[in-house]
């Protein structure tokens, strides 16, 4: 018969092999889930970009690209992340890898403020080498709506009415709001046959952003 010490430490191990098993079946479920709509990503826009200039992704067709989903008056998580992409560019320069190759983009998703003026004060800080796309909400929610990026915004004139670009900027300039807009925060890096590669989320590090692009 097995001592009750013996018992106790083969129950503490079954416990053991269960957590781990039960952490890789969820683990397992959870990633099964999060890959489903990146299989579905179609990369196809026409926007603004910050110099003013209308583009679509045939200007951009030779090129592999990260995509990230932000607005400029956001106080913590857009400016990290475009920090993020900022010093990924800097450590392949660094690494001599051929960046002229990889076209970063910044998407707003508060067309109402980011006129490609504000995009580009806002890009100033960071990196020359990210493009900032803008234009109005019916030209931007097809983006949204094929990155499954789900956008809030905090203005009741943009959740009731869905105003055009220029009449939000009157709305919010009229009652002087400081509006927030709740969004996902993910990085999208497709090669330069438009095909999705890897899905990075918020938070994620330099290295892991430098080794998937140095993948492509």
């Amino acid at each position: 018969m097995f001592s009750q010490s013996r018992i106790n430490q083969l129950l503490f191990v079954s416990i053991i092999i269960f957590a781990v098993i039960a952490g890789w079946a969820v683990s397992e479920l959870f990633n099964s889930k999060q890959d489903e709509p990146s299989n579905n990503i179609t990369l196809k826009f026409e926007a603004t970009d910050h110099f003013g200039n209308e583009v679509s992704t045939t200007n951009y067709d030779e090129f592999s690209k990260v995509f990230f989903f932000g607005f400029t008056h956001c106080p913590d998580i857009c400016p990290i992340s475009a920090n993020l992409m900022s010093n990924a560019i800097d450590q392949l320069k660094k690494d001599n890898f051929e960046t002229d190759s990889i076209k970063f983009f910044f998407v707003t998703v508060d067309p109402a403020r980011d006129n490609p003026e504000r995009l580009r004060e806002f890009l100033s800080n960071f990196s020359n080498d990210i493009i900032g796309l803008t234009g109005s909400h019916k030209v931007l929610m097809p983006i949204w709506k094929d990155f499954f990026v789900h956008v809030e915004p905090a203005t009741r004139s943009e959740h009731q009415n869905h105003l055009s670009s220029s009449e939000q900027v009157n709305d919010a300039a009229s009652n002087n709001e400081n509006y927030m807009v709740q969004h996902t925060a993910f990085y999208y890096i497709f090669d330069n046959g438009n095909k999705l590669q890897s899905i990075l989320p918020f938070g994620s590090s330099i290295e892991q952003m430098v080794e998937d692009l140095k993948k492509i």
